[in-house]
């Protein structure tokens, strides 16, 4: 492994020496190698599972220390995540006894590779993708652990999809929000201290970038108080509201969206995030029903375009949320609400929203079915029952994470947490029928 300055050897260094001696055997241990009691051993065999993945070959504890490379076996494992990066390509991990997974498919999910990084950084929790995972190709791609009492916060950047791994360090302490690269060179990730003592809406926000792929950082913003006071950078974002997503559509123009006591609020930034205004008011739309509160998305836009994007906006009302939209096709400049004609979403998945391809194409699943919109959402057409997909949510009922890639190809994440199980499930005809992968 390389790595990429003198900082990260020492931190890496110390990693071995320290973090080693807590680093735990993976669900894909091998038992007869395992001297742990057999209830221990019982427990490794059934949790964090569910996922049946074939992989190419091993790179590190895939199989037993010492053992040759093998070729198409089989593991099982727990997915948390995943990231669709072509209609062929894409990438799924999970964390499982603290250490992170990350397998990546160049043939729809027929086999995988194993692009985790070192064994020997530990993970407390899953990455979740845009917050401290993203990818921009099939190599380009960063990884964050947070400090979280073992030092300095680390952020992984591989540019070859994941054979290797740089390291390099965040000279901050606070826990990481968001990341987002739009090249391979120049990116944001947003940091917050816990001020959670004094209220559940309260991140005290700093926004570094880089312009080297992630080897150093500089901060550009940051908002100490809830007012501007010394110390702080005016015009910031406010420290009152959690950071809900952050994007960027070039060098200078990003987006970031707060709930703030229950109400979402857009800012934006047309010099590359040192400086903020607010964007329209979502809750003064007279086109919203009457709700007790709001949720929404990080704004997204769509493919290569520059200009035309979306998020969504979800009423919460009884135990149910009912979704629509906000569409732009000025680059941000102006959002334009559409209604959804959609079912709500209620019980554990009620956080659950549609997911667009484009301005026109999207998808949801409701109750085990899934719709489709071609007009923006004004009608959803519900597809054909499928067979698998009823039989999966039966054992899987959380809905995780919904993706399309194309009109044709999509990916869903269905899991049981209570058993700590997860399966990863696709479709090749716009969402007709599905099989797990």
């Amino acid at each position: 492994m390389k790595l990429t300055m003198r900082k990260a050897l020492f931190i890496w260094i110390t990693l071995v020496f320290v973090l080693s001696a807590c680093q735990s055997s993976t669900s894909e241990y091998d038992p007869a190698a395992d001297k742990a009691s057999s209830q221990e051993l019982k427990k490794m065999q059934t949790e964090d599972q569910g996922q049946t993945l074939t992989l190419n070959h091993t790179a590190t504890s895939d199989t037993k220390q010492g053992a040759p490379a093998a070729k198409g076996y089989k593991i099982q494992t727990r997915l948390t995540d995943f990231q669709l990066l072509s209609a062929s390509a894409g990438l799924a991990w999970g964390v499982t006894r603290n250490e992170l997974r990350i397998y990546v498919t160049q043939d729809s999910g027929d086999t995988w590779d194993n692009v985790s990084p070192a064994q020997t950084v530990t993970f407390s929790e899953p990455p979740t993708y845009g917050k401290d995972i993203f990818f921009l190709n099939q190599n380009n791609g960063w990884v964050i652990r947070n400090a979280s009492g073992v030092g300095e916060t680390l952020i992984l950047h591989t540019t070859d999809g994941g054979q290797n791994w740089n390291f390099a360090t965040l000279n901050d302490e606070a826990t990481v929000l968001g990341i987002y690269f739009i090249d391979s060179s120049n990116g944001w990730v947003m940091t917050s201290l816990d001020s959670s003592k004094d209220s559940e809406d309260i991140q005290e926000k700093a926004l570094y970038t880089t312009t080297d792929g992630g080897n150093t950082w500089k901060k550009i913003m940051q908002n100490t108080g809830v007012f501007v006071t010394e110390g702080s950078t005016a015009q910031a974002i406010p420290q009152v509201g959690k950071l809900v997503g952050m994007s960027f559509r070039d060098r200078n123009n990003g987006f970031v969206t707060l709930e703030q006591h229950g109400t979402p609020h857009l800012y934006i930034t047309s010099d590359g995030g040192k400086t903020w205004k607010t964007g329209p008011d979502f809750d003064k739309n007279k086109k919203l029903p009457a709700c007790h509160s709001l949720t929404t998305g990080k704004p997204q836009f769509f493919g290569d375009s520059k200009t035309a994007g979306w998020m969504n906006i979800g009423c919460v009302k009884d135990n149910q949320t009912s979704y629509n939209g906000y569409f732009t096709h000025d680059a941000g400049k102006t959002w334009n609400f559409a209604p959804f004609a959609l079912q709500a979403q209620t019980g554990v998945n009620q956080s659950m929203g549609p997911t667009f391809l484009n301005d026109k194409i999207g998808w949801s699943v409701v109750n085990g079915v899934v719709y489709r919109t071609g007009n923006q959402g004004k009608t959803w057409k519900a597809l054909p029952v499928n067979n698998t997909l009823q039989n999966t949510l039966s054992k899987y009922p959380e809905l995780v994470k919904l993706q399309f890639f194309s009109a044709d190809v999509g990916w869903l994440l269905v899991a049981k947490n209570e058993e700590r199980r997860s399966l990863l499930m696709q479709t090749t005809d716009g969402g007709k029928t599905w099989h797990v992968l």
